[in-house]
């Protein structure tokens, strides 16, 4: 999760900067810049490993959705009924979860490929 949220990874963008990688192009599309925000809600290749996120979003995830999937509800939003906020606290836990599976996966996925790639000696 830190590098994704960060940056540092199997990003291209990143691998090129730190001297791995001959450009920052996408490896999957015609993405000139393999970003962390690129790969996580733009790049068609991980489209699959969005899909349980994008079914309880009910649309694509989307970097705006960040602060609300990584912090849950504000406080102050919160109902006032017990059983409303138990709810409403249930679902926040429920997206983190998902949007942590769709990471964890991507990243899974990313660093199999980048191991395969340096293992030729390609970079």
């Amino acid at each position: 999760m830190t590098q994704a949220l960060t940056g540092h990874g199997c990003f291209q963008h990143y691998l090129h900067r730190m001297g791995r990688a001959e450009n920052q192009r996408c490896m999957h599309c015609p993405c000139a810049s393999d970003t962390a925000e690129h790969t996580l809600f733009r790049c068609p290749q991980w489209e699959a490993h969005r899909a349980d996120l994008r079914l309880r979003l009910g649309r694509k995830p989307a970097v705006g959705d960040m602060a609300d999937i990584l912090c849950g509800p504000r406080f102050e939003d919160l109902p006032m009924d017990p059983e409303e906020k138990s709810n409403l606290l249930i679902d926040a836990d429920e997206m983190f979860r998902l949007f942590n599976a769709m990471v964890e996966s991507i990243l899974t996925a990313k660093e199999a490929e980048e191991r395969l790639r340096q293992g030729r000696g390609n970079r």
